[in-house]
Formats: C-alpha cells, structure tokens, sequence
C-alpha cells in the first residue's frame, strides 16, 4: 500500500496471503476502506488524487493512466487533476465509478512509463488520447510544449502513426497533420552547430566571399544576418528555431525581408534538415541565386 499511494487490490492481497476473512476483518475495523469492489485503501492514507488515480488502475485486472491524468502527470501545461482516466484492453468494460475509462484495440503495442509510482502512456501515447477529445489547438498547443522542453520528439510519434496507419479514429487526422509540421526542419541545433553546417556551406570555392554575423541596417528595421554575400547582395540565414518559435516569429521574418527586399537584397533561409542533408541542393540554390543576380 505504501508504495501505491496507500490502495490494495483484492488480487494482490491474496497474493501477500491474506484470507477472505482478513480482509473483511481489516474492513470491519476500519483499518480498510472499500474504493472499489476489489480495491481498498489504507484508513490511515489521505484520499489524495493519486490514491484515487492508484484505485483506478487497480480496478481492472489491467490498466494504463491515460488521457488527462497522464497529460497532469506528464506535466502538461493545462491539465489539472481531474477524475482518474484510464487505459484498457478492448474489448472490456468502459464503466466505472471512480474512473473514466477508455479502450483501445491496440493496448499490448502502447508504449507505456512509470511516473511516481503510476504506470501510464508514454507522453506520445498520452498526446494520441487526448486528440480525441481536445481540441486542435489544444493538441498543437501540447504537442509545441512537449517539443520544446524535450520531452518527446516527433520520431516518438512514428510507432503510433504506423501503428494506426489504417485507422478511423476521431482526432487521428488532426494528430497527422499537426505531426508532419514539426518534422526536421522543426529542430532546433545549438548555435554552434547550426553554424557550422551553414559556414561549412559557404566557405565552398565555387561561391563568392561572405562576411559572418554582420548588422545590416534596413529602411524601416536593423538587424543582424547569420551571413551576406556582397558581390551577390545575397543575405543567407540558417533557420534552426523550434516549430513554435518558427511560427510565433513568421511575421517578424517576413516583415524582415520585405525591409531587405526595399534596400535591393535577396534573403535566402535554409533549414536545419537542409544544411545538414541536402547540402548540394543548398549549394545550387545560392549558384542559381547568384547567377541571376549578376545577369541582372
């Protein structure tokens, strides 16, 4: 009980040996306390929330937390404690009267993790839930944050999509699409590799000189670009912010280079995941650039 936040399933005390008549005695006496038909709690332990997430689980013979009990447990930014939500094997029965309980026919392949002391989907398989019930912008929302404090990548939702890759499931699409949007491009690499990849680029022999972090002072706006190439009037950044930073900065960055685009300059952005896999295509864009730059 101590170490399940104060609950005892009926199985697990037969299995400590203790007889029907024990049990009943430890209820009678008030040191138990009936949860559930096969659950008990400590009289002693205080019905805390995660008591009653430790008595969910027990219930069935086998269960997850899951939906928005993991999203608290997994730390998600608005998720408080709610009533215990569950995950079980289908089909089972979805009734309850301490838990909300959902069934999944895939329930042996989810992944799955212990959070003090509670078995529950991996923060992947939580957001999979979720989506089926919350709203998009909540998902993306959920999905931006755990990205970007790292506590998943979007390689942990490969399983899950390849998984459900012939579903019908209500949220699915939705998951899809918010997924594909935060591939590799979505990485942010420290500066010093981002730069590396980028310089490494540019410092090729068949492209002109450039000058590195240098402060450009527009018509309407100043700023500092990752490289220019003068003889070009070529201004080239790398861009390896988070998804969410990338989106809440669109605006700056277009605001940016139409201020570039006044003083006669072309911006070129290239990503992460195209610095560092498709250096050859970044190499010919800058040559076609350049090309017609010095034609015109």
């Amino acid at each position: 009980m101590a170490r399940q936040h104060g609950v005892l399933s009926r199985v697990q005390a037969r299995d400590s040996g203790l007889s029907d008549h024990q049990i009943r005695s430890l209820i009678e006496t008030g040191r138990w306390l009936i949860v559930d038909a096969n659950v008990f709690a400590s009289g002693s332990s205080p019905s805390t929330w995660r008591r009653r997430m430790g008595a969910a689980v027990l219930s069935r013979p086998t269960a997850l937390v899951a939906g928005r009990s993991a999203a608290y447990l997994h730390s998600f930014p608005g998720f408080p404690t709610t009533r215990p939500e569950i995950l079980v094997p289908f089909p089972g029965n979805a009734r309850s009267v301490i838990a909300r309980v959902i069934r999944s026919r895939h329930f042996d392949l989810i992944s799955r993790t212990v959070i003090d002391g509670l078995e529950a989907t991996t923060a992947a398989e939580t957001i999979l839930t979720l989506s089926m019930r919350e709203t998009p912008a909540t998902i993306e929302r959920v999905v931006d944050d755990s990205l970007a404090s790292r506590r998943l990548t979007v390689a942990d939702f490969d399983p899950i999509l390849e998984r459900l890759e012939h579903a019908r499931m209500r949220g699915l699409p939705t998951l899809r699409r918010i997924v594909a949007m935060r591939d590799d491009a979505a990485y942010q690499a420290p500066t010093s590799e981002l730069e590396r990849l980028l310089y490494r680029l540019l410092d090729s022999d068949e492209l002109p000189v450039y000058d590195r972090q240098v402060p450009i002072k527009y018509p309407t706006a100043a700023a500092t670009v990752d490289a220019f190439i003068p003889a070009w009037r070529v201004i080239v950044e790398a861009d390896g912010r988070r998804w969410h930073t990338r989106r809440d900065d669109f605006e700056r960055d277009r605001s940016r280079d139409n201020s570039a685009a006044t003083a006669g300059l072309i911006v070129v952005r290239f990503t992460y995941h195209m610095l560092k896999n498709q250096r050859d295509h970044c190499r010919q864009v800058l040559l076609e650039t350049g090309s017609w730059r010095a034609a015109s």
